[in-house]
C-alpha cells in the first residue's frame, strides 16, 4: 500500500466543496468526502477507481 493511503482523510480549511475519495486505513474502503480546495494531503482522489487502484491491497 503505498504511504499517501496511510495518512488520515484531511478536507483542508477552504471551502470550496470539491467531491473528492480517501483510503480509511481503519475501514479498509476508499470513503467519499468534500476537499475544500487547499491544504489537505496526499490522500485524496478524483475518483473512486482511482483510489482502490491506488490503495487496495492486491
Amino acid at each position: 500500500i503505498q504511504k499517501r493511503c496511510l495518512l488520515p482523510v484531511e478536507p483542508g480549511p477552504c471551502l470550496g466543496g470539491i467531491r473528492s475519495w480517501a483510503w480509511d486505513s481503519r475501514r479498509g474502503e476508499c470513503v467519499p468526502f468534500v476537499y475544500g480546495g487547499c491544504e489537505g494531503n496526499d490522500n485524496r482522489f478524483d475518483s473512486k477507481s482511482s483510489c482502490e487502484y491506488n490503495c487496495e491491497f492486491r
